[in-house]
């Protein structure tokens, strides 16, 4: 279905560095004689070497990051790792629990979340009880103030699985579904069991036109993630388009009583059912939504619409106004403010999604 194999990037080419990227490394560290704080002398000619360094949303090599001078988090950890393996140094990964960034690209929603690369001072004799007290390390990361944010380690497969997955989404928006398939597959073979990657290959297959290996992707990965909303929101929309309501209904019961760390998705269901005109499911979601996440003004912006759709004017206006005072963007300010004022007069302009 997708054609021959084809070539994906192979780990050292991940990790890689160009001749003119070493001999900068080399030529800052020559200039320090005592190795002992190595790392951190790496840190400060990252943080010298990348002052150009400009966040962009896609997933890079180290050399293709480096000579751009820009990159997403992903890249900037790849970056950190080439370097910190070429001077023999210890490395690891962290997945920070905060909220994902949401975009849309056409008809699919690309979700992301947070990796940040640790450097570490080699372990001398004497020094090996990690027990006591914390290891020096230096953090590189866009948000280094986010130290004490919860998170947990990466091991280096699933780092590794993270990077074929992301330029596997990155080839997939950009219509290329058959170098898609080939990134998710390598990610596949490296984490068989991750829920992202087998969400991706379902999306994929699912865009080819195979719908029925992509429902039985959906249900291999939900026998090991039975909670992931990710995977239930895309086998709703799967079921929906062949017109399998009860089965549908079935998964959309599972996702409305689902707590998540991502509201995204489901934030997605809702406004789909208040296009729809079911207006009693979509305010399940959102009320729901904003019990478990009570800072989320996108969902109370959800309620408004729904409240204003049933006729109720006040629940309308009760719940923009909570959306405004939750509002931290300038954009959704505007917009919300316009929303309360067009509802104080009696106008319906309520149509925009922020």
């Amino acid at each position: 279905m997708f054609g021959q194999p084809q070539d994906v990037p192979e780990v050292q080419d991940i990790f890689a560095l160009s001749g003119q990227q070493i001999e900068a490394l080399d030529a800052f560290l020559s200039e320090h004689d005592d190795d002992s704080d190595l790392y951190w002398q790496l840190a400060l000619f990252i943080d010298g070497y990348l002052s150009s360094f400009d966040y962009w949303g896609q997933t890079l090599t180290a050399s293709q990051a480096l000579q751009d001078q820009q990159g997403n988090c992903m890249s900037l950890a790849i970056v950190t790792a080439a370097f910190t393996r070429h001077l023999g140094l210890e490395h690891d990964f962290q997945l920070m629990r905060t909220p994902p960034t949401f975009e849309q690209q056409s008809d699919l929603i690309l979700v992301s979340d947070h990796v940040r690369a640790r450097i570490y001072p080699p372990v001398t004799e004497g020094k090996k009880d990690r027990s006591v007290g914390p290891r020096q390390r230096a953090i590189i990361d866009y948000f280094p103030s986010r130290e004490r944010m919860p998170s947990r380690q990466v091991s280096n497969e699933e780092f590794l699985a993270m990077y074929y997955r992301n330029v596997a989404a990155e080839t997939l928006v950009e219509g290329e579904l058959e170098r898609s398939f080939w990134f998710a597959e390598r990610a596949y073979v490296i984490d068989p069991h991750n829920a992202s990657v087998l969400n991706l290959l379902a999306v994929i297959h699912r865009r080819a036109g195979d719908a029925r290996t992509a429902e039985a992707l959906f249900l291999h990965a939900l026998g090991r993630h039975p909670d992931d909303v990710n995977l239930l929101h895309n086998l709703h929309a799967l079921l929906e388009s062949q017109g399998r309501h009860d089965d549908a209904d079935a998964v959309y019961a599972r996702l409305a009583r689902l707590p998540d760390h991502n509201p995204y998705p489901r934030l997605m269901l809702a406004r789909e059912l208040t296009e729809q005109g079911h207006l009693r499911r979509a305010l399940e979601i959102y009320e729901a939504m904003v019990e478990q996440l009570p800072h989320m003004h996108e969902a109370y912006w959800g309620i408004s619409i729904v409240r204003h759709k049933q006729g109720d004017r006040a629940g309308a206006q009760q719940a923009m106004e909570k959306a405004l005072e939750l509002a931290n963007a300038p954009r959704h300010e505007r917009l919300y403010s316009a929303k309360l004022d067009s509802l104080k007069v009696g106008s319906s302009l309520y149509h925009t999604a922020p």
